[in-house]
């Protein structure tokens, strides 16, 4: 069903940038996580009924037009998947290359100017947690939300001291009667998020398979935090190794 030598591709991106600045600002009272430096690869399928978007209109076009482009300039073009709501690559874009960060292997780099800003409302999700629920942003209103971007729940990332701090903020802020819904984005399947996920408090909720959310707020960094408010509004943004600008927030 596959008709061409794109149909089907992988898309591969960098996990972390700035990896100096990620240590630098690392303060003594918070646990030091260890950086991830690797790739995160995923593979995700592409046919002929797949809507694609030319980056530079904004317009669909069709897959005709879209196989014409990239035979007129051949190596100018990269096709990239847009992840939806529900995390899902559920169209896709045809982008020139000097428009997106490349690495020299080819694989691309979120691109961190295109990351929610404070001050802004945040782009409406539905997540599935591994407790069963839907959360809806829309009909979280009203409530905080804490949206936490893992690769996957395992060491050197995913550990007793660098969940403490989640949980600690949360408890922290149950005790005070704020409520805040805590999600966090993985790799794993609901299975591995099983055997991952240990009888302690965790801080978050687990969202299995569901890491298009990374791609779909452009997270280039991991673990990797977004507080939002209860009118749906981002009110601050911050990785691991900087929580404390969470945390230390008085919430009302």
């Amino acid at each position: 069903m596959l008709v061409s030598r794109l149909s089907k591709f992988s898309v591969c991106l960098l996990a972390i940038v700035g990896f100096a600045r990620l240590s630098a600002f690392c303060q003594s009272d918070e646990p030091k996580v260890v950086r991830y430096n690797g790739k995160v690869s995923q593979q995700i399928v592409m046919t002929r009924d797949s809507p694609i978007i030319d980056h530079a209109t904004g317009k669909r076009i069709s897959y005709e037009t879209y196989d014409n482009m990239l035979k007129r300039s051949p190596g100018q073009y990269k096709t990239q998947p847009i992840f939806d709501k529900y995390g899902k690559a559920s169209s896709f874009e045809i982008i020139k290359k000097s428009q997106l960060y490349i690495q020299q292997d080819g694989s691309v780099m979120n691109n961190p100017d295109l990351m929610p800003e404070v001050g802004e409302p945040i782009a409406p999700f539905v997540m599935r947690g591994l407790d069963g629920r839907e959360y809806d942003s829309e009909r979280l209103r009203g409530k905080y939300i804490l949206l936490g971007f893992w690769v996957r729940y395992e060491k050197p990332l995913y550990t007793l001291a660098s969940t403490k701090v989640i949980s600690a903020f949360i408890d922290e802020s149950k005790r005070k009667g704020i409520e805040i819904i805590s999600l966090g984005t993985t790799l794993n399947t609901e299975e591995e998020c099983l055997e991952a996920i240990p009888k302690r408090n965790c801080g978050f909720i687990p969202v299995p398979e569901s890491y298009g959310f990374n791609h779909r707020y452009k997270i280039s960094e991991t673990p990797y935090f977004i507080l939002v408010d209860r009118k749906g509004i981002v009110k601050a943004m911050a990785p691991h190794t900087e929580f404390s600008k969470i945390s230390e927030l008085v919430l009302r």
